[in-house]
């Protein structure tokens, strides 16, 4: 579940300048995320206030704009993602549902 909730993040991440989202914090990262987790976040325990503020904050920290890019392409191409950034993902998704479980 975590993995799902941080691709729709980050497959939105890229172009999120250019998408058009509901009013809502102000954030489109943040929104897309409350939004994906309104619909579908039943299996996710703790905070999920938390839980989207964390993986914007450390996606937006921690990959770079390839590194979102490669990781959105390899899932619409259902290819895996490059290992270097799996492995940043999901220790960011990692990190975000044991911050949000606190």
């Amino acid at each position: 579940m975590k993995h799902i909730i941080l691709s729709a993040l980050i497959f939105a991440a890229a172009p999120a300048a250019a998408q058009s989202v509901p009013q809502g914090s102000g954030d489109p990262l943040k929104d897309i995320c409350t939004g994906f987790l309104g619909q579908s976040g039943q299996g996710i325990s703790g905070d999920q206030n938390k839980l989207c503020t964390c993986l914007v904050r450390e996606t937006q920290s921690r990959l770079t704009r390839a590194e979102m890019e490669a990781y959105s392409k390899s899932g619409q191409t259902g290819q895996q993602p490059p290992p270097a950034v799996m492995e940043k993902v999901i220790g960011i998704a990692t990190a975000c549902l044991t911050e949000a479980a606190r």
